[in-house]
């Protein structure tokens, strides 16, 4: 659900955060990146959020209800 609320802007924002801190988050869900000599691997496995609290904070980023997703 994250990913469909919110602008464009927050979620562009959202992701790059999440790459900087070494995850991947999309509408396929969020996951470890790995870097590697060519560039950088997305791990396959998910991590479980069961919340989009828990996604706000494995990505490290303090949680804003859908109201607040404008930047």
């Amino acid at each position: 659900m994250l990913y469909f609320t919110g602008s464009d802007q927050f979620n562009r924002t959202i992701r790059l955060v999440a790459l900087k801190n070494g995850l991947s988050l999309s509408d396929h869900g969020l996951s470890r990146v790995e870097k590697t000599e060519k560039g950088q691997k997305i791990i396959p496995e998910n991590i479980p959020c069961y919340t989009e609290h828990e996604v706000f904070d494995v990505v490290g980023v303090k949680y804003k209800p859908p109201e607040e997703r404008e930047v």
